[in-house]
């Protein structure tokens, strides 16, 4: 309560010569933008509504269209402070940031899941054949190892009057058979030396099973995880026009086709113009859930990390009592869960389905 009334003090001191603050902000969701109504909301805005309900401030929104600079409004005076603005060397020797109240970095768009045609056309792909091949020879060394310990003791299941391939092809059947755990019963080692190995198998089946799964999703393609950013050079990409991952494409020499808007891109995925859309982590777990004809895989990167914070001019002294003020409400429980209502896949590339 004490520290209350102190950032109250310290703001009413502040709005002495000026009692509305101008508070610029410009359509750049999830951290601000307007509902149908025309109401601002959004992450940022939430946060700056903490902000001025403590010190009770009077306030007014200034809204920017996206090709008008926000950081050149802020120095020309136009706005007292500016909400959700990326920290950067280039900005910081212009303005003063707050405390940074929210982090996040490039993703991967993908299409959400995959047709039925594109998961039977990957079963006659060079990389599934790969592994039709490597397990049948497990398959076979495994089941001749049993026949050759078998076929003297187990003569109804393995030996007697069957011919050596026969035998072999006996083997490789129960071998087949263990490792999938359907467990027929019709056939079973019985001597010591035979059963030991069964035993041995089974436990290496276990493994073999759970990376089997692995390779088989991977070669069928079932997965939509790529590998960032090798494979972005055989993808059709796209981005937001003038965004973070633009520049960061741009650096690597990758060819890309720009969108103005986050929900452009995610439609032109869905359309299959592009193959993958490149852009704020946040903004597309945020956009992919509250466009629900527009859903998409995000896979989560490390690239182009950004932090976003309030902006004021360099020396404000608004800057103090709005920076306390933010370190004190990101640092509860409560605003996780301001943050998780808008960027629900924070902390997991995952698929909205």
């Amino acid at each position: 309560m004490i520290r209350l009334l102190f950032l109250f003090m310290l703001f009413t001191s502040t709005l002495s010569a000026q009692d509305t603050l101008r508070i610029g902000v410009a359509h750049f969701p999830p951290y601000t933008f307007q509902d149908d109504g025309g109401h601002w909301n959004g992450m940022a805005v939430e946060l700056w509504r903490h902000v001025a309900g403590e010190a009770r401030m009077i306030y007014q929104m200034m809204p920017y269209s996206k090709d008008d600079s926000l950081l050149a409004a802020l120095e020309r005076e136009e706005v007292d402070l500016v909400l959700a603005m990326p920290i950067s060397a280039r900005a910081e020797a212009q303005v003063d940031f707050t405390q940074a109240f929210h982090r996040s970095a490039l993703a991967l768009a993908l299409p959400p899941t995959n047709s039925l045609w594109s998961v039977v056309t990957g079963l006659f792909t060079l990389q599934f054949l790969y592994i039709v091949i490597g397990l049948s020879a497990l398959l076979l060394i495994v089941g001749s190892l049993v026949y050759f310990l078998e076929r003297r003791s187990n003569d109804d299941q393995f030996g007697g009057e069957r011919s050596l391939w026969q035998g072999i092809g006996s083997g490789f059947w129960w071998a087949g058979v263990t490792m999938t755990t359907i467990g027929y019963g019709d056939k079973a080692p019985t001597s010591l030396p035979g059963r030991a190995v069964a035993m041995l198998w089974m436990l290496v089946a276990l493994a073999v099973t759970s990376s089997l799964t692995a390779a088989i999703i991977s070669a069928t393609n079932a997965s939509n995880v790529i590998e960032f950013p090798r494979e972005l050079k055989q993808k059709s990409v796209g981005v937001v026009k003038d965004s973070p991952a633009a520049e960061f494409l741009q650096s690597r020499k990758q060819t890309f086709t720009p969108f103005q808007d986050v929900q452009e891109g995610l439609l032109a995925l869905d359309r299959d113009e592009i193959e993958v859309l490149v852009h704020d982590a946040t903004a597309l777990h945020h956009q992919s859930r509250v466009n629900p004809n527009l859903r998409a895989y995000v896979q989560e990167t490390d690239a182009r990390p950004e932090a976003y914070a309030f902006a004021v001019r360099e020396n404000s002294p608004l800057y103090e009592p709005i920076n306390q003020a933010v370190i004190a409400i990101t640092t509860t429980s409560a605003w996780r869960t301001v943050v998780d209502s808008y960027d629900d896949g924070s902390r997991s590339a995952k698929s909205s389905q």
